[in-house]
């Protein structure tokens, strides 16, 4: 696992598996102004506008490489669907310590940045996101916050182990797809969400080809100390629900 702020003028780049982790910490952002001028797409969410920058290319050529890569350089639909649903509830964000966790675009976190999060935490699985994508949309969108922000890329089981922050509130879309990560996710949960705190978990109600679904997360959700509630779910078009996850 990697861990490493936003101005970052160098980054190591060895490789480390799940049981091994890396720190990283910078002083200073070089040239910032090769981000902002970079060319980016406007979203219109709630009353907010969110820019999203679309410079980088995806290098994998694929939208998803189980264990390699994750997603990440793709917007998913339903991040969409869950930046509607938290501009109509920013009591969840206010004064918050957040997880965007799977960020990708990192457009979560720094919704509830410009919603007056206290601090935000970004992970992804692969670096090269995180660099290339996440770092450069905070940038572009909440350039006067950098310094509540931290990067973490790896696995979900070291992100575990070797981070010490627990959160007011953890965000994280359609990242259920794959059963065989629903243990790891679930003792995520239960490790890093503060005992008064929320998880709005948002996915589609079935992942076809890869099996993971709503149900499924949820029957595994009952061997936990968590509980879930339905706080919205689709009317049209792909199926999709939005969990509220709490102790």
């Amino acid at each position: 696992m990697f861990k490493f702020n936003f101005n970052a003028e160098e980054l190591d780049e060895s490789i480390t598996n799940e049981n091994e982790h890396q720190i990283v910490e910078t002083e200073e952002l070089t040239n910032p102004n090769t981000f902002t001028t970079l060319p980016f797409t406007e979203l219109c969410i709630g009353g907010n506008s969110l820019k999203l920058i679309h410079e980088f290319p995806n290098s994998y050529n694929s939208d998803l490489i189980p264990g390699t890569y994750e997603g990440g350089f793709k917007l998913w639909e339903c991040t969409l669907d869950l930046l509607e649903y938290l501009s109509n509830n920013t009591m969840y964000c206010r004064e918050k310590s957040v997880l965007d966790l799977g960020c990708g675009t990192g457009l979560l976190g720094i919704f509830t940045l410009i919603s007056g999060a206290q601090n935000v935490d970004f992970q992804d699985f692969n670096k090269d996101v995180l660099t290339n994508t996440t770092m450069s949309n905070v940038l572009i969108n909440c350039k006067e916050r950098l310094k509540v922000c931290k990067y973490y890329s790896g696995d979900w089981k070291s992100f575990t182990t070797f981070n010490e922050d627990t959160y007011d509130l953890i965000l994280t879309s359609e990242t259920i797809y794959n059963v065989n990560n629903y243990t790891k996710l679930i003792n995520l949960f239960e490790k890093k969400l503060k005992l008064s705190g929320s998880i709005l978990l948002i996915a589609k109600n079935y992942y076809f080809g890869v099996g993971g679904s709503i149900t499924e997360f949820l029957n595994c959700l009952k061997s936990s100390k968590l509980n879930a509630d339905v706080v919205w779910t689709s009317t049209d078009g792909v199926k999709k629900t939005l969990l509220n996850i709490h102790f």
